[in-house]
């Protein structure tokens, strides 16, 4: 005799289901338990710790492999170097390499004169400013490849917890869908392409500042509203001391029209009675507290800042509104063909892959169903919800700074002329983020959906953008396309996700928008483990003795090699990619200062053979190319030993002192003597 469960006690799928919903019921006041508000937080603690555990990073410092080994690099684990991102593999780890080899000084010693360790390369270090750099944490407990792997993940993770708080903070019953945007938002193109704690904390400020602006107009809990306060100080002193401003104005003017919005949506269906004040004022104490803390800090480092803004590049710089033409705004829109960046040329889309870098815009691209709620709020005598209108404003803001000339003034109030076109996609990328999650959260409010036509025309007009920029890659630059072969199938899966969120089906739309980014951006930074410390070759260890039993001036002439062989060995030398100019430095090469404009800015300094004084140049804004003859008067009175690979050199003043082969060169060290 069978049995059949016809009824009566509910199957096991059902139990779970049950107990599930249970679980992610929100408060009273609509917004998460704390259990669902740190469910993901606490599960990316979890792969921190066996990320960082294992040494497991993203930096593309194997780019020095094949020039100092033979066969593959055994760190490699998954896709590779990205030469483009030479901000990260030639600045930042090889100057991390050399303040721990100098013992984490306030002032980097490798440029005569020194070179001030927080502006602008925000270098490890041991000083109070460190405890508002968390990233940098880890060098002060680790060696250098674990130390790295957690400057690496800290604000990535960061990232990504910060898009889930503030979304399920809006939409407070899809715990897992909100956590397939967060990690997808993660693995946005430009995000990955610029992938430094510059780039990161503003986001990181941003989103979890919004989140906080969601608790203190919802929450009754006075204790909550003081810790997110508390929260969003700390991360304005850590957004502010990065101060990379082309990518904390957007942020900030997102969170700005955002906070707008949210205010007027409270007074709208709160009337005012003076309670505002109350939920805000933990806010505006926090920021009052990070202001004055960043203050401090600013004027402690005056003399820094003005000889920073005081530079030919970038200085004082200030970008126009109206610069975006039609290639810009392909650009912008093209996330289809992410893959294509991959090939680390100038095309199509930008002048190399990380200007090009953009995001999938699919809050924006769900306008028409934007204009659409509010038309029905509208319609039916309810309150406008202002916080969908404070984002269309920004987003509005932001397209008009790209492509709208002729408001100079205005810009300049709003500090968008300190941004950069490419720049201010990150506040496009917030604001779209932000526009999503109040889809989401109103159609599941209603139990609504766009109608078909509705769905069909975002969806439509992203599918019509990605067909125009493949046909015209198709009849000019077909090369592009060999690297993005699969840009249709992206296209389609990216306008199927706008079209199922329109449709209220997030799971289906989340599960589409994961994939495509992360297939599109999955691999752009490489898997690798440790860091290739360039200390651990026979170059380095020959330098290294020789300073250490006389320390002596240096200078790398030749490839880029030998400059970041100088710097890890920690050593004085004449090259590197330096902040504010060293006036000690320059007064020795140029002591006439008939190079000024060519050396007074933020670029890295090379050298290379040719005869007499040295001569200064230019090859790119961010590039100073110095002349060197050990035959020279300057080399004479300031250097004592040349780490060279440019075969050009003469050796009239120098002698020999030992030689490497390496797979792409010959490197030699020599020691100067004098001019006979």
């Amino acid at each position: 005799m069978s049995s059949f469960q016809t009824g009566g006690a509910p199957s096991a799928s059902a139990e779970w289901f049950a107990r599930y919903r249970r679980f992610i019921s929100p408060k009273s006041d609509n917004l998460p338990r704390v259990r669902v508000l740190l469910a993901l937080p606490a599960l990316l603690v979890l792969v921190g710790i066996v990320l960082v555990a294992l040494g497991i990073n993203g930096s593309s410092s194997g780019v020095f492999h094949d020039q100092i080994s033979y066969g593959s690099d055994p760190d490699l684990i998954a896709g590779q170097p990205q030469a483009t991102r030479s901000d990260e593999w030639n600045v930042q780890t090889v100057w991390a390499i050399a303040q721990v080899e100098q013992g984490l000084p306030l002032t980097n010693e490798t440029f005569p004169g020194g070179m001030d360790a927080t502006l602008p390369q925000d270098l490890p270090r041991v000083d109070w400013t460190v405890a508002f750099r968390p990233h940098l944490w880890g060098f002060m407990v680790m060696d250098v490849d674990h130390a790295i792997a957690f400057k690496w993940w800290l604000p990535g993770l960061a990232l990504i917890a910060a898009a889930y708080v503030f979304l399920v903070s809006v939409i407070p019953r899809r715990p897992i869908v909100v956590a397939m945007i967060s990690v997808g938002f993660f693995f946005s193109p430009l995000f990955q392409w610029w992938y430094l704690s510059t780039t990161l904390w503003p986001a990181v400020w941003a989103l979890t500042s919004m989140a906080a602006l969601v608790w203190a107009f919802k929450s009754s809990s006075v204790a909550s509203r003081w810790i997110w306060a508390s929260i969003v100080g700390y991360l304005t002193v850590v957004m502010a001391t990065g101060i990379y401003v082309p990518f904390i104005v957007p942020a900030v003017l997102v969170v700005v029209f955002f906070a707008v919005g949210q205010l007027v949506d409270h007074l709208r269906q709160r009337p005012f009675r003076g309670g505002v004040f109350k939920r805000i004022a933990p806010l505006l104490a926090g920021g009052l507290v990070a202001s004055a803390v960043t203050g401090l800090w600013l004027y402690s480092k005056r003399t820094v800042v003005d000889a920073f803004l005081g530079t030919a590049y970038p200085g004082d710089r200030s970008s126009p509104p109206g610069m975006g033409d039609l290639p810009s705004f392909m650009s912008a829109v093209g996330s289809s063909f992410t893959q294509s960046l991959n090939d680390q040329r100038a095309g199509l889309l930008g002048a190399n892959s990380s200007e090009a870098s953009t995001f999938f815009y699919i809050g924006i691209f769900l306008l028409p169903v934007v204009i659409w709620i509010i038309a029905r709020e509208m319609k039916a005598k309810r309150s406008v919800p202002w916080t969908l209108v404070g984002l269309i404003f920004v987003v509005v803001l932001f397209l008009a700074y790209l492509f709208l000339p002729g408001w100079d003034g205005l810009s300049k109030l709003l500090l968008l002329d300190k941004t950069t076109g490419n720049r201010v996609r990150l506040g496009m990328g917030l604001a779209s983020i932000g526009l999503l999650a109040y889809v989401v959260s109103y159609l599941d409010k209603y139990r609504l959906r766009a109608g078909w036509w509705l769905a069909i025309i975002p969806a439509g007009l992203f599918l019509a953008s990605q067909l125009l920029i493949g046909y015209v890659a198709l009849r000019g630059l077909p090369a592009m396309l060999e690297t993005a072969q699969l840009w249709w199938v992206w296209a389609t899966l990216s306008a199927a996700s706008i079209f199922f969120f329109a449709r209220r089906k997030p799971r289906l739309g989340a599960a589409a928008f994961l994939i495509v980014t992360v297939a599109g951006s999955g691999l752009t930074n490489p898997v690798y483990r440790g860091v290739l410390d360039l200390r651990e070759t026979d170059v380095s260890q020959a330098i290294m003795a020789i300073d250490e039993a006389n320390p002596q001036t240096w200078v790398g002439v030749g490839s880029g090699l030998t400059t970041a062989m100088l710097l890890e060995s920690g050593v004085r030398a004449y090259n590197g990619f330096q902040g504010a100019p060293s006036q000690q430095m320059w007064s020795a090469i140029d002591p006439a200062d008939a190079y000024e404009f060519e050396w007074n800015r933020l670029a890295g300094v090379s050298w290379t053979a040719a005869p007499g004084e040295p001569v200064v140049s230019n090859p790119a804004a961010d590039q100073i190319s110095v002349t060197f003859d050990a035959c020279s008067q300057f080399a004479q009175e300031n250097i004592q030993y040349v780490l060279s690979t440019d075969q050009r050199i003469d050796h009239a003043c120098l002698s020999t002192e030992s030689g490497f082969d390496l797979p792409k060169s010959q490197m030699f060290i020599y020691k100067v003597v004098p001019n006979s």
